[in-house]
């Protein structure tokens, strides 16, 4: 890597924390908007930077903050050269590595051609998906997977997608095939995703479809009233206590209060008091469910009514692993694959500094 002026180093430096935290965003179960689209903001100013003054240069010794940096610099200067570079390093790259590659792409908004069938699944556009045949979009997983996500979003018919649904060498396509079938109501599909009950994605679908799975995650999702009530009755047994604290944030929208992890096993030593490892609180966290004034014949998601209206307002508001969650309930309700449109992470950072 060339030597960088001072202030190109500072760039370089700012660039590659703002992806880190970038990650942290939307790695966490629910992060504000606001804050990716600040970040996204002096993410873009700091690679625009960086771009008048080097030409980007993606290198398999590279972190992948570095390389995230190398590689939309490189696709900002010379797509064809750096689509090339690419292809000769991502099959020795580590999945870290491959997945700062294929963000950088993304946000990039790149176009062009590649040899690698993860290039070019993350170079494939809508209209190409639409006039690529399934044969040739078979030819890999990942490049199938993301021809059968630009077919749902363009609401093809169901038949597209059930020949997928029980395809095990083809699991990212299996996925997104179940997942179109689950929004158009199709009973092959809730069958077919009997085995995906810990995938927190369809196990809400399956939940939409009336065949919620049978643990605390489906209880959640399944969103009535009275599932609060079971949540906060295994928060209880210590052994499902951290489960159902993590479906009670689902369904209430908040993380559920937590104890001393000695003093939950009944230890009332002081040591107890000030141990780091704590365990959700039940007595607390029923303490907060009374005070809150659910109606029992409404479902409820993130402590809120869902409804379209109450669904766009969380895709306003929030972005993280809660981002396709909030899509997938969009989807359940128009019937095909709804992307998070304003979850920023969806789209290239130069649409985001034009909308800021």
């Amino acid at each position: 890597m060339s030597v960088m002026l001072p202030q190109v180093d500072t760039y370089y430096r700012e660039a590659t924390a703002l992806f880190q935290r970038r990650g942290r965003l939307l790695n966490a179960p629910a992060s504000p908007l606001d804050a990716l689209r600040q970040l996204d903001w002096r993410l873009a100013a700091n690679l625009d930077a960086m771009g008048i003054h080097r030409e980007g240069s993606p290198e398999a010794s590279l972190r992948p903050p570095a390389l995230f940096v190398e590689t939309w610099v490189g696709l900002q200067r010379d797509s064809v050269h750096c689509l090339e570079s690419l292809d000769e390093i991502f099959p020795e790259l580590k999945p870290e590595q491959q997945g700062a590659v294929i963000e950088a792409m993304t946000l990039s908004s790149s176009s062009g051609e590649a040899q690698h069938p993860e290039l070019r699944a993350a170079l494939m556009s809508e209209q190409a998906a639409m006039a690529m045949g399934e044969d040739e979009a078979a030819e890999h997983d990942a490049v199938l997977a993301k021809w059968l996500l630009f077919q749902d979003v363009a609401g093809v018919d169901i038949s597209r997608f059930q020949p997928w649904y029980q395809n095990p060498d083809f699991p990212r396509s299996r996925r997104c095939a179940l997942q179109a079938g689950l929004v158009r109501r199709d009973p092959q599909a809730v069958q077919a995703a009997g085995d995906c009950q810990d995938d927190t994605l369809l196990a809400l679908l399956l939940a939409l479809s009336g065949h919620p799975p049978d643990n605390l995650l489906g209880l959640a999702f399944d969103g009535a009233v009275s599932t609060a009530r079971q949540l906060l009755d295994a928060m209880g047994q210590v052994e499902r206590c951290e489960d159902a604290g993590q479906a009670w944030f689902w369904l209430c929208g908040e993380s559920a209060p937590r104890k001393p992890r000695l003093q939950a096993v009944g230890a009332s030593d002081e040591s107890s008091r000030e141990s780091q490892q704590t365990l959700p609180d039940a007595r607390a966290a029923a303490s907060r469910w009374q005070a809150k004034q659910w109606q029992s014949d409404t479902r409820y998601f993130f402590g809120e009514p869902v409804t379209p209206s109450s669904l766009n307002a969380l895709g306003q508001q929030w972005t993280g692993r809660i981002a396709p969650l909030i899509a997938a309930q969009q989807s359940w309700l128009a019937g095909r694959r709804v992307l998070a449109a304003e979850g920023w992470q969806f789209h290239s950072l130069s649409e985001g500094v034009a909308d800021a």
